[in-house]
């Protein structure tokens, strides 16, 4: 990757909590295993909160995820995951809010949880009303204490203007990586990969849904029956952390029952909940 300044690598060191904004395709997530890696070598404890929905690196997509990172790595991918949260879509954009309080919920167990210093990936929507309504919130919510914008211009600047003079966050300003912009369907394709290795080895599993504690996702009501097969599914434990991640393939209302294609034992979940997002089956 660029080399990073020695003065804001020096500000992520001395930062609790960094965030990273940028468009699509700027480096952000390279950029933030790379400083999650420093940051181990120079003995902290680092959570990564992967906060896109669409191209998660820390658990698959619907979720948000954060990982833990004692000793250096190559990609996001190989943190430790800590916990889930499923929100049952794949834009932030459905769900603005919702993301923003799972990743400052993340965040906070990352930090009661033994880590120093906590990094939050967030995702490539920064421009227009929506792009900086998103970020804005997700930073009101997260409070951290520095921010870092990857920008090819300045595309990032109605976002950091509400912040010029407040002392907090502190904003750094690096240049966007030189990366080969993805189109949408090679992020669609990327998407529907990660989904079919998470659900590999996945078989049916019977819920009585008197059983569980089952909730919809605020944004996800209004679904008929007929609507609820393929969709997927977060199963969530019982410290209520999503486990992983379900496919609807029958539905028996007579039964109260629902049958959900998972590779996850149905005896470590506890309560269900139904996304708006099908799973792409071949």
């Amino acid at each position: 990757m660029t080399a990073v300044p020695a003065a804001a690598l020096a500000a992520v060191a001395a930062a609790r909590v960094t965030m990273v904004i940028g468009g699509n395709d700027t480096g952000k997530t390279t950029l933030v295993a790379w400083l999650a890696s420093e940051l181990a070598r120079r003995g902290h404890t680092v959570g990564v909160v992967d906060a896109d929905l669409g191209q998660s690196d820390i658990g698959p997509p619907t979720t948000v995820g954060v990982g833990r990172v004692r000793a250096p790595i190559e990609r996001l991918g190989q943190a430790e995951t800590v916990a889930l949260e499923f929100l049952g879509v794949t834009s932030p954009a459905r769900c603005m809010h919702q993301a923003a309080d799972a990743i400052a919920r993340l965040a906070l167990h990352a930090l009661r949880t033994g880590c120093d210093r906590l990094l939050v990936d967030t995702c490539g929507l920064v421009e227009g009303d929506l792009g900086r309504a998103l970020k804005r919130i997700k930073i009101e919510r997260v409070a951290p204490d520095l921010v870092i914008a990857l920008q090819r211009a300045d595309e990032c600047e109605p976002i950091l203007s509400a912040y010029a003079g407040a002392g907090r966050p502190a904003i750094v300003r690096l240049p966007a990586a030189a990366t080969t912009p993805r189109s949408a369907a090679a992020r669609r394709r990327q998407r529907e990969r990660m989904l079919t290795e998470h659900l590999a080895g996945a078989v049916p599993a019977a819920f009585d849904l008197t059983q569980f504690e089952v909730r919809s996702v605020p944004w996800g009501r209004g679904l008929a029956v007929v609507d609820l097969v393929d969709m997927l599914v977060g199963l969530d434990g019982r410290d209520g952390w999503t486990l992983g991640l379900g496919c609807i393939s029958a539905v028996d209302i007579a039964k109260a029952r629902l049958t959900i294609d998972t590779a996850l034992d149905p005896a470590r979940v506890s309560a269900l909940a139904i996304g708006r997002e099908r799973f792409p089956r071949a």
